[in-house]
C-alpha cells in the first residue's frame, strides 16, 4: 500500500514539474522575412551590388528544342600553339574529317594516378606535337608520332611526384611551359633546351598564354603575372581576391587586341591592360548549383573565350555567363563550363559541371 502510495505521488510530482516547465517555457518567436527553400538558388548580385536577372535554363522547358544553324567556312588550322587554339581562346570552325579515326598513338610520360593528373592540352606549332605529362616531363613528336625530344624541368631540390599540373603555349619561336613547382621555363622547340626559367611563390597549374612578345600566367595565389617572352623577367602582376579553393590546371589568361582577362579561383575575373598592367575592370561568375557538394570550388574552369566583342566564361558550379569588352554582364545560364566554350553560327556549345553537351543562344 505505502509503495503504490509512493509511485503515485512520484508521478503527481513529475507531472507538476513539467507543468512547471511549460509555464516557465518562453514562446516561440517567428523571425520576420521571407522564407527561401533549402535546395532553391538565392537572387544573385554582381560584384556591385546590383541585382542580377534570372538565368536562362538550357532545359527550361524539359525538352531539347532543335533550332537552326548556319555554321562559318570550316579553317584548316596549320598550328594550334595554345590550349584553346590561339591566346584569344576563340575557336573558329575546324575542319574535321566526317570519319575521324586513330592514325598513330605515342607514349607522353606519366599518366594520372591518385596524386597527379595531365592537365595540359598538347599544342602544335612549326611541325611539331608538344606535350607535359602528369608530372613535368615536356616531350616533343613529329606528326608521324615520333620522339623527337624528352625534357624533365623537375626542379633539382625536388621529386617529380612532389607537384602536377601545368600547360603549354608557343610564340616568338619558343615554347613557354608552366607547373606545379611554380615554374614558367621558356625552351627551344628544336632540342629541347632551357632558355629560362621563372620562379613564383605559387604553383601555376594552368596554361599560359603569349603574345606579341609577352607571356601571361595565373598562379594558384590568385596573381596574374606579365613575364618577358625574352628575357623571363617579370614586367608588371596583379592581384586577385585570395581564395583557399581551386582546382589543379587552372583556367588560362585571354587576350585581346587590348585587354588581357586574368581568370582567378574566387570565381573574379581581371581585365588588365596589356601594355600598363592597368587595371581596368572586374567581374564575377557568381551563382552555383544549388544542392551539390561540389559547388564549394567556385574556380572559374570555362576559361575566358573572346569571340568579337564579346567575352564568355564559366565556373565549376552551374553558371556560364557572357559579358561585353566593358565587363557589363549580358546574360548568365544556369549551367558551368568545364572547359572553354565554342562560339560559333550564333550559340555557345560547352560541357557543363554536369557532364551534358550544352547549346545556348550566344
Amino acid at each position: 500500500m505505502g509503495t503504490k502510495a509512493m509511485k503515485i505521488s512520484h508521478g503527481a510530482m513529475g507531472l507538476a514539474l513539467v507543468g512547471l516547465l511549460t509555464a516557465c517555457a518562453q514562446p516561440e518567436v517567428i523571425l520576420p522575412g521571407e522564407r527561401f527553400g533549402l535546395r532553391e538558388a538565392l537572387p544573385e548580385v554582381d560584384e556591385n551590388g546590383a541585382l542580377i536577372a534570372p538565368a536562362q535554363d538550357a532545359a527550361a522547358d524539359g525538352e531539347n528544342r532543335a533550332e537552326p544553324i548556319s555554321l562559318p567556312a570550316t579553317v584548316n588550322y596549320s598550328a594550334w600553339t595554345h590550349r584553346a587554339g590561339e591566346a584569344d581562346h576563340s575557336i573558329r570552325h575546324p575542319a574535321f574529317s566526317t570519319a575521324p579515326s586513330v592514325i598513330w598513338s605515342a607514349r607522353i610520360g606519366d599518366g594520372n594516378d591518385r596524386k597527379h593528373r595531365i592537365t595540359a592540352d598538347p599544342i602544335v606549332a612549326g611541325g611539331k606535337i608538344f606535350t607535359l605529362d602528369s608530372r613535368a616531363t615536356v616531350m616533343a613528336h613529329a606528326t608521324n608520332g615520333g620522339t623527337l625530344w624528352s625534357t624533365d624541368l623537375t626542379p633539382a631540390s625536388d621529386r617529380s611526384d612532389d607537384a602536377s599540373g601545368g600547360g603549354l603555349a608557343f610564340g616568338g619561336g619558343r615554347l613557354f611551359v608552366t607547373n606545379g613547382f611554380g615554374r614558367l621555363t621558356a625552351l627551344d622547340p628544336t632540342s629541347g633546351a632551357v632558355i629560362w626559367t621563372q620562379r613564383f611563390d605559387a604553383p601555376a597549374s594552368g596554361a599560359p598564354s603569349v603574345v606579341d612578345g609577352i607571356v601571361y600566367v595565373v598562379t594558384e595565389d590568385n596573381r596574374g603575372f606579365a613575364v618577358d617572352a625574352e628575357d623571363g623577367r617579370i614586367k608588371w602582376d596583379v592581384n586577385g581576391t585570395p581564395d583557399g579553393t581551386g582546382v589543379v590546371g587552372t583556367s588560362s589568361p585571354a587576350v585581346s587586341d587590348r585587354l588581357v582577362l586574368f581568370p582567378f579561383s574566387s570565381n573574379e575575373m581581371i581585365a588588365v591592360l596589356r601594355e600598363s598592367g592597368v587595371r581596368s575592370w572586374a567581374a564575377f561568375v557568381n551563382g552555383r548549383r544549388a544542392g551539390r557538394g561540389y559547388s564549394a570550388i567556385t574556380d572559374i574552369t570555362g576559361e575566358p573565350v573572346i569571340a568579337g566583342d564579346v567575352i564568355y566564361a564559366g565556373n565549376a558550379v552551374g553558371r556560364t555567363i557572357a559579358m561585353d569588352m566593358s565587363g557589363q554582364r549580358l546574360w548568365t545560364a544556369n549551367d558551368g563550363a568545364t572547359g572553354p566554350v565554342w562560339v560559333s553560327g550564333g550559340s555557345v556549345f560547352l560541357i557543363s559541371d554536369e557532364a551534358k553537351l550544352v547549346r545556348l543562344d550566344a
